[in-house]
């Protein structure tokens, strides 16, 4: 690896690392690769004791410019991107259409509340379960939503009536069954 593009666009020489930060930023990849989770790839590139701190404890503006620092964060930024969780760069314009007043969370969020997989959220939604909106790569679910199937996970059993299925982000008006568990 002696050269990389970033995301936007700029590409950067590696060939002044040394052989341990190459194997840094190989290792990284091959992380982003097996499908750590972006918060984990993060940590790992750029968080405490990564080597792309060069030793400090905390950022500073020389190791922001570093080669190896932008390229651990640009690793970072792409799995970020693949999960979902950052909007890519050419899906920038969908940005102020997202809204600001924080009612909507992300799939990963709402996994975390309900106790499910990203999986199993992702079911929910297609499944119509879950209220939930497409910005670009970014799909972003309804606070309310998630509250109101945490409730029906947690009563257990059907519902019968339409205005459980539309709180949860269902427009149908048929009944719908909530499976406990996962």
């Amino acid at each position: 690896m002696k050269r990389y593009r970033l995301l936007c666009g700029e590409t950067v020489s590696l060939e002044g690392l040394e052989v341990r930060d190459v194997a840094f930023l190989k290792n990284l990849q091959r992380m982003a690769k097996d499908g750590i989770s972006f918060f984990e790839l993060e940590r790992v590139a750029i968080g405490p004791g990564s080597p792309a701190l060069q030793g400090w404890s905390r950022v500073t503006r020389e190791i922001v410019s570093s080669s190896l620092y932008r390229v651990a964060a640009d690793i970072a930024t792409r799995a970020g991107i693949v999960e979902g969780l950052i909007l890519a760069p050419e899906h920038e314009d969908k940005r102020t259409q997202v809204p600001a007043d924080r009612s909507l969370m992300s799939v990963t969020q709402a996994a975390n509340s309900l106790g499910i997989s990203r999986a199993a959220v992702h079911k929910a939604i297609q499944q119509k379960r879950l209220a939930a909106q497409r910005y670009g790569n970014v799909i972003l679910v309804s606070r309310d939503a998630v509250q109101q199937y945490k409730k029906q996970r947690s009563g257990g059993g059907a519902r019968s009536s339409s205005s459980g299925a539309q709180a949860a982000g269902g427009a149908s008006s048929e009944t719908v069954l909530v499976a406990k568990g996962r």
